[in-house]
């Protein structure tokens, strides 16, 4: 398998629903311990963020190297130019490098999952760190929907 390399775009092993989804990669570091992580920009995803509507792009993830092996099934290109705000790569990294700072030891699809289920359950604060990057963006509408029992369950909408 090729080594990940900035401006790859790859296929992955991805959650159901998010078959069309692709990762960008950002960068490839290693912390002083030595630990290997690549730094990825995720794309066609589903999060349901707690102040509602749907994140479909998640602009940095740092992944350990070999959780990321184990995730990708194809590279679909390489060269392709990087976004221009690396801003929470940057900051991400220089810690990383040294040692304040880790990756996700998971498959993608379970990091995923991960973000997901972490999102779910805190309180719906554009305050929490994971909604107050600016290169997130919320784009669709919060709803409530009735379940069968009753119980209101929040759904965004779609975009």
């Amino acid at each position: 398998m090729k080594a990940f390399a900035p401006g790859q775009r790859w296929t992955y092993r991805t959650r159901p629903g998010e078959e069309t989804s692709t990762l960008m990669v950002l960068g490839r570091d290693q912390s002083a311990a030595g630990q290997v992580a690549v730094s990825v920009r995720i794309e066609d995803i589903v999060l349901r963020p707690p102040i509602g509507g749907i994140i479909t792009e998640l602009m940095h993830a740092p992944i350990e190297e070999t959780a990321l092996r184990q995730s990708v099934t194809e590279l679909l290109q390489e060269g392709l130019p990087l976004p221009s705000d690396l801003g929470s790569y940057e900051t991400w990294r220089l810690e990383f490098e040294k040692g304040g700072a880790g990756a996700f030891d998971l498959p993608l699809a379970d990091t995923l999952d991960l973000i997901d289920r972490a999102a779910e359950h805190q309180p719906p604060s554009l305050q929490h760190p994971l909604f107050r990057k600016t290169n997130v963006q919320i784009i669709a509408p919060f709803e409530e929907e009735e379940t069968p029992a009753g119980h209101s369950q929040g759904r965004g909408g779609q975009a």
